[in-house]
C-alpha cells in the first residue's frame, strides 16, 4: 500500500509538472472578477505571489540542479514508470521543468499547493491527460472546471492549467485558493519575510521553511520523533553537489531546554545502528553521512550529507 501511495504521489507531481495550457499572445485562461483576463506575464512573474497567505511550510526546488545531480537518472526512471504521459505530449522532464515552489497550510487536514514553472506544450498534454483517464495507480482522473480553468484530480489531488509557463499542483482546496487569488487579481506576496529571505539564499538549490508553533500535529508526531518536541520553526537549505545531497538546518524551539533535548534526540538518531542494520538486510547503505549537531539557546543546528548512490537504491526499493 505504501509503495502504491508513493507511486501515485510521484506520478501526480511529475504529471503536473508537464501540464499547462496554450494561450493567444500571452493571455491566460483565468478571468478576474471584473471580467478581464490577466496576462500570462503577470501570472508567470512571481510564483510566490500565487501562493495563499500564511503558509505553515514553504518549499522550493531548483529542478535542473536536482536532475543534474547523481539522483537525476533515478528520478527520470521513476517518471517513466509512473507518469502516464509519453512522448506524444512533447514534454521532456530535464528540458522543460525549471522550478517548483510549494506550500502547506495545515498539518492536520493538509491543504497543499505547488507552483510549477517551465516550458510546456499544452494542447498535446491536455489531450493526453483526457485520453489517460486513470493514473498509474488505477485512480480515476476527473476533469472539472474552476475559475475558468480545466482542473484534473485523482481523488483529492491534481493539477490545473494556468499559462504556458505556470501551473498548479495540489489538493482541490489548495489549488482553488491559488486560483481565487488570480481571479481576484491579488498577485502580491503574502509569505512571511523570513521565509522569503531564506529561499533567496545564494547557491541554495532547495529550501524548506516552516512555522509550526501552533500546529498540534507536531506534538503528536514528537512521540515517534522526539526532536520535534517543542519545535516552533525550522529553516533548511541544501544543494545537490557530491556526495549527493548536502543539507544545513536550524530548528528553533519554544525554550532553551527544548532545544537541548531536540539536539540530543537528533544525536540519538545519528547513533541508531539499528537503522543501518535494517537497510543492510536489503543491501542498502545508510544514506546519511557526517551528521553534525550543535545547540545554542533556543536553536539546534545541524549539517549533514546524503550519499546519492544509497539514496537512489533506497528509492528503487521503495518505488
Amino acid at each position: 500500500m505504501r509503495k502504491r501511495l508513493l507511486g501515485l504521489a510521484l506520478g501526480l507531481l511529475l504529471v503536473g509538472s508537464g501540464l499547462s495550457c496554450k494561450h493567444n499572445d500571452g493571455d491566460s485562461v483565468v478571468v478576474t472578477g471584473e471580467g478581464a483576463r490577466l496576462s500570462s506575464e503577470a501570472i508567470d512573474r512571481d510564483p510566490l505571489a500565487l501562493l495563499p497567505s500564511r503558509p505553515v511550510v514553504l518549499g522550493v526546488v531548483d529542478v535542473p540542479a536536482f536532475l543534474a545531480s547523481p539522483l537525476g537518472s533515478e528520478i527520470n526512471r521513476l517518471a517513466g514508470k509512473y507518469v502516464p504521459l509519453g512522448q506524444e505530449t512533447g514534454f521532456v522532464l530535464q528540458r522543460d521543468l525549471k522550478k517548483m515552489v510549494g506550500a502547506a497550510y495545515s498539518l492536520a487536514g493538509v491543504d497543499v499547493v505547488a507552483v510549477a514553472q517551465g516550458d510546456f506544450n499544452p494542447d498535446l498534454i491536455r489531450s493526453a491527460a483526457e485520453r489517460n483517464a486513470r493514473t498509474p495507480g488505477g485512480v480515476a482522473l476527473v476533469h472539472s472546471k474552476y475559475a475558468g480553468n480545466d482542473v484534473f484530480t485523482a481523488g483529492n489531488v491534481g493539477f490545473t492549467v494556468v499559462t504556458r509557463h505556470t501551473m498548479l499542483i495540489g489538493n482541490e482546496t489548495g489549488m482553488r485558493r491559488a486560483l481565487d487569488r488570480i481571479r481576484d487579481n491579488r498577485l502580491a506576496r503574502e509569505v512571511p519575510e523570513w521565509m522569503i529571505k531564506l529561499i533567496e539564499t545564494p547557491q541554495a538549490a532547495t529550501v524548506l521553511a516552516g512555522d509550526v508553533a501552533t500546529e498540534p500535529r507536531i506534538a503528536a508526531m514528537a512521540r515517534m520523533a522526539p526532536f520535534l518536541g517543542g519545535l516552533s520553526s525550522f529553516r533548511i537549505i541544501g544543494n545537490f553537489q557530491p556526495p549527493g545531497v548536502n543539507v544545513a538546518g536550524t530548528l528553533s524551539y519554544a525554550d532553551a531546554p527544548s532545544a537541548a533535548a531536540g539536539a540530543n534526540a537528533l544525536r540519538g538518531l545519528a547513533q541508531m545502528s539499528a537503522i543501518a542494520g535494517v537497510l543492510a538486510i536489503f543491501g542498502l547503505a545508510a544514506p546519511l553521512q557526517n551528521l553534525q549537531i550543535e545547540n545554542h539557546d533556543r536553536d539546534a543546528t545541524f549539517v549533514t550529507s546524503a550519499d546519492a548512490e544509497s539514496l537512489a537504491r533506497l528509492l528503487a526499493q521503495v518505488m
